[in-house]
């Protein structure tokens, strides 16, 4: 049977290679799908010479990236390549045979390595086989990240293929070092998840072993130094991770053992508070010891205390840092409470938090910063930030380079870690009520966020006295709280478009308010994250926002919303013209937008990274 073949190749800043590994293709493959986790190099450019189906994709791990690359293919008929791999002239006549007359399920075939320039012809390197042609809606793949395999169902038919698979690994002994580690890092924490152990035989003996194997029995001896090298480097990687797994049980022990102090005492609702209770609820639920700290009757406080958490209500000044008699208090509740993890959200927080923290000998504390505005660098903050964090979170790259804007010596960019607020996906479904249901005919905008000066309300309140005598109707749904409704209020009866907008006050179902509307809005002056903008899009709604550098990392500029100029409501106002006159293009970008967020900011996968960068397994990895 002839059959069509579609090669599927993931990618991630492989300039050096890619160019190579298409050019064996050629003649070989009818598509090559790559599939690209957003590289800052050439690869997109190259790879567009060839006319390849290219698409970007974020990056979760070698198992589930080339999982999801195979479902691009048009052909279920499967030639999988990595960027730094070619087919050889008799593999690639192997391949053609194969194409005019499929006979069996899967093909495999083996790898041949080249490492600083010589081909490794033996240890366990070579022969390596590897089943890399198959039927896709056989099998998919499997093992553990980075080592992934290609698994077939049972019964189905292999046959071996002559001609090697020419791998171009590593062009220095220190390139391989640097990804052993990575690599170790990554398997340790595959196996963690698939319950695997650790213990002093796996540690000691295991390494020796996989030595005494490639450098002996497999007579890695005979490719000279770089055999040695490989034998050498292939133990040491299994001593590291059976080291590093053995560290994951140990840190997982150690915070499940102690509590962890989630401090925010922002006295209304906003993107920050929502992370903390979504995270405190979450760990809770995973039987991690947590409690909180908050500000008396606040909503983060109520809406905790109603899932019996336990926590303790305190009123906290920019100027309680000042206060020993706050600090010892918190430092008292620290050591009470055996807290080994402490984490702050509000500046004003950490100053007196960290320091009670300190005081009490809590071994982590860390910061969450949520604001992209740059920090001060001041005599306090340098001592904050160097002496007494662990470490920080950045909600954001652009609050990420705020941090350092003032001081970029402020903290070791080691110590901040990027991690992005996550929308937890199931709470937003089709089937959700709306929250208000419009007249028909009548186009309903949206913004949520905090009623302050920098959300940029009167932004909008402009916008609709422009939006008024359209031919199309508008109304505007605003949700949140904050000591600038008043004003607002006033503002919008003194431009006359108080029927047009409602201001809905604290919005406990925000599912049912974004079903409630048809294109969402935000002109914030600067987020740290636009926590909104993600729900939004998990919502299968259109956003546009202006461009306050934060909002490009959630919004594909055309794809899933609009980025317009920072203050400029006439840019908004066409945005907003064009998606109101066009049902379909707003239900294609809410579809994008969804997909986005599956992929980049779903919650699973953010608690994941918190509890990582908590357990402080980076240092040791």
């Amino acid at each position: 049977m002839k059959v069509q073949i579609s090669a599927v190749i993931i990618t991630y800043n492989e300039e050096r290679n890619i160019k190579r590994c298409l050019d064996s293709l050629l003649g070989v493959a009818d598509e090559i799908v790559v599939v690209d986790s957003y590289s800052t190099d050439r690869t997109e450019e190259i790879c567009r010479l060839y006319n390849t189906v290219f698409i970007k994709h974020k990056f979760t791990g070698h198992i589930e990236q080339k999982n999801w690359a195979i479902l691009q293919a048009s052909s279920p008929y499967i030639l999988s390549l990595d960027a730094d791999e070619t087919l050889s002239k008799e593999l690639k006549a192997s391949v053609l045979r194969v194409k005019e007359n499929w006979t069996h399920d899967g093909y495999y075939f083996n790898r041949l390595t080249n490492y600083c320039g010589q081909w490794i012809r033996h240890t366990s390197w070579y022969p390596s086989r590897k089943l890399r042609l198959w039927d896709s809606r056989l099998g998919s793949w499997g093992g553990f990240n980075p080592h992934d395999r290609y698994i077939m169902t049972r019964g189905a038919t292999r046959c071996f293929l002559k001609g090697d698979l020419l791998h171009y690994s590593y062009y220095s002994v220190s390139q391989h070092l640097i990804q052993m580690n990575s690599f170790s890092s990554i398997l340790a924490r595959s196996y963690y998840e698939r319950g695997r152990r650790s213990n002093l035989f796996s540690i000691t003996f295991r390494p020796f072993w996989r030595f005494l194997k490639d450098f002996i029995f497999l007579r890695g001896f005979m490719d000279g130094y770089y055999g040695f090298v490989v034998s050498v480097n292939s133990a040491h990687e299994v001593f590291q991770k059976y080291v590093k797994l053995r560290n994951i049980y140990r840190d997982e022990k150690r915070i499940r053992r102690e509590t962890i102090c989630f401090f925010n005492t922002q006295s209304i609702w906003g993107g920050g508070e929502k992370w903390h209770f979504d995270m405190v609820s979450s760990m809770n639920s995973q039987h991690y010891r947590s409690i909180f700290i908050s500000s008396p009757l606040s909503p983060l406080s109520r809406k905790l205390s109603d899932l019996n958490i336990s926590g303790y209500e305190i009123r906290i000044s920019n100027l309680s840092f000042l206060n020993p008699f706050k600090v010892f208090k918190l430092a008292q509740i620290f050591r009470d409470e055996k807290v080994g993890v402490l984490l702050t959200n509000l500046s004003t927080d950490m100053k007196v938090a960290s320091i009670a923290g300190k005081v009490a000998g809590v071994p982590t504390i860390l910061y969450r910063r949520g604001t992209a505005i740059p920090v001060r660098n001041s005599i306090l903050n340098r001592y904050l930030f160097r002496r007494v964090l662990t470490r920080i979170m950045a909600n954001s790259q652009e609050t990420r380079r705020t941090i350092l804007a003032n001081n970029s010596a402020l903290v070791p960019e080691q110590k901040i870690k990027v991690i992005y607020n996550g929308v937890y996906l199931p709470r937003y479904h089709r089937d959700v009520k709306p929250l208000y249901k419009a007249e028909e005919g009548v186009i309903v905008l949206g913004c949520a966020g905090r009623l302050s000066i920098e959300k940029g309300h009167l932004y909008l309140l402009e916008m609709m006295q422009h939006l008024k005598d359209h031919e199309v109707r508008y109304m505007l749904l605003i949700a949140g709280e904050g000591k600038m409704l008043h004003s607002l209020e006033r503002k919008a009866g003194k431009l006359g478009v108080s029927k047009q907008v409602k201001f809905l006050g604290f919005v406990e179902d925000m599912p049912s308010f974004f079903r409630s509307i048809d294109i969402f809005l935000l002109p914030s002056r600067f987020e740290g994250f636009g926590y909104v903008l993600a729900e939004a899009m998990a919502s299968w709604k259109p956003v546009v926002a202006f461009d306050i550098k934060s909002s490009a990392e959630i919004i594909e500029h055309g794809e899933t919303g609009y980025i317009t100029k920072p203050n400029s409501i006439d840019e908004m106002i066409i945005r907003v013209e064009e998606l109101a006159g066009d049902k379909r293009l707003r239900e294609n970008m809410g579809e994008k937008g969804r997909a986005r967020v599956e992929d980049l900011f779903s919650f699973e996968k953010n608690q994941k990274e918190v509890v990582k960068w908590i357990t402080l397994q980076s240092d040791r990895e």
